[in-house]
């Protein structure tokens, strides 16, 4: 059935027309999408805190603190002053709603960085289903750091990166993720996607992407790292290769053998310069070359 956007329609079937059993508090609502913003209001006294954003759903607003240690969450109250009178716009505003709390009201304040950790104020990422909000510390960066354990050249480190999954109704911390001497982009949520449940993180430093399930009770469960292996059975496939060469070896064919750590390319690369090479091949002309 076709539904009007029309006050004035709505108000005419919300007369002459019955709801659903249940369902009246659901057609009152609507009505809020005929309701606009019809005035401004300058030079609100606000905490002295790092605003972030709105949560999709709209029911929280996530900031910092000054200091980047604490979560503060903010439930909006929405309506709170109105105008029953016809002119409407000749009069003024109470002296309260020029202050914060008459339109939000702090949930909770949480401290998330350790000692020498910051909060990385661009970095939020929501999960509507179950309101579960993930944020992110971390230490300084070092910038010319030794590219040790398969680390890649010219790639900053960071000592330490935590990932803090909360719900956000209550602040309670479900779990943590730590990554240790690594560099994830933590700058507008870049290094990290979330999709449903199955969250990605790319470490930068060592070219993988970690792959994890959030789960509803809300623990953090890995599924997969794709990097230097990318399929389940790489690993036994390059070992039981290294095993020949040694094979061949013991039996008196000597080649040279390379180091474990530089004798293959990356899962990630190695894909990367097959795509580039299908695709190369599959723009010539002539497939006797």
């Amino acid at each position: 059935m076709f539904k009007s956007n029309n006050v004035t329609a709505r108000l005419f079937e919300r007369q002459i027309c019955t709801p659903a059993p249940g369902t009246s508090i659901h057609r009152a609502r609507r009505f809020y999408e005929n309701i606009v913003p019809s005035y401004t209001i300058y030079d609100v006294e606000c905490p002295d805190h790092s605003f972030r954003k709105f949560t999709d759903d709209g029911l929280y607003l996530v900031s910092f603190s000054r200091n980047h240690q604490d979560l503060v969450v903010y439930r909006p109250t929405w309506l709170t002053f109105s105008c029953k009178e016809e002119d409407c716009d000749t009069h003024d505003l109470p002296l309260k709603a020029r202050k914060f709390e008459s339109f939000f009201t702090q949930l909770y304040s949480v401290t998330l960085a350790s000692s020498g950790e910051l909060i990385c104020k661009d970095f939020f990422l929501y999960m509507e289903s179950n309101q579960f909000g993930l944020f992110a510390t971390s230490t300084a960066q070092i910038h010319d750091a030794p590219p040790i354990g398969g680390a890649i050249q010219g790639v900053p480190s960071v000592e330490k990166i935590t990932f803090h999954l909360l719900r956000l109704e209550d602040g309670a911390i479900l779990d943590e993720r730590v990554f240790h001497n690594d560099y994830v982009n933590l700058a507008h949520s870049i290094g990290a996607f979330l999709y449903d449940d199955l969250l990605a993180i790319v470490s930068l430093r060592y070219q993988r992407i970690h792959i994890l399930q959030i789960r509803d009770s809300g623990d953090l469960v890995d599924v997969r790292a794709i990097g230097e292996f990318c399929h389940e059975d790489d690993e036994l496939f390059l070992n039981s290769n290294s095993q020949v060469l040694v094979n061949h070896v013991g039996n008196g064919f000597h080649h040279s053998l390379p180091e474990s750590e530089t004798s293959f390319l990356s899962g990630i690369k190695q894909r990367l310069l097959s795509f580039i090479f299908r695709g190369i091949w599959n723009e010539e002309t002539d497939q006797t070359m």
